[in-house]
């Protein structure tokens, strides 16, 4: 895996792991989300990743709100860092 990958599934599996239950939860969501887009923007800006990451990125607070959303959101941030390992996911 790449470097920019490495980077990104790391980033994402450490967001997956923050709760977004309260506000302030939620804008220390949103600090580490932000770090993580700069970073990419800056020093990976050619790494191709789904669309919906970036979507994944900036919606924590549909997330919060709505389930069915966050599952789907989960779903391919979770197929996203299983093939970028080269794993082989089912859902």
């Amino acid at each position: 895996m790449d470097e920019g990958s490495q980077f990104l599934v790391s980033a994402l599996e450490h967001l997956m792991r923050l709760p977004l239950g309260s506000k302030s939860e939620r804008d220390a969501w949103y600090i580490e989300s932000k770090r993580v887009q700069r970073t990419l923007s800056e020093w990976f800006p050619d790494l191709d990743f789904p669309h919906e990451i970036w979507h994944f990125l900036a919606d924590a607070d549909i997330r919060a709100r709505e389930d069915g959303y966050r599952k789907y959101q989960e779903q391919i941030v979770t197929e996203y860092i299983s093939k970028a390992r080269g794993e082989h996911h089912t859902a």
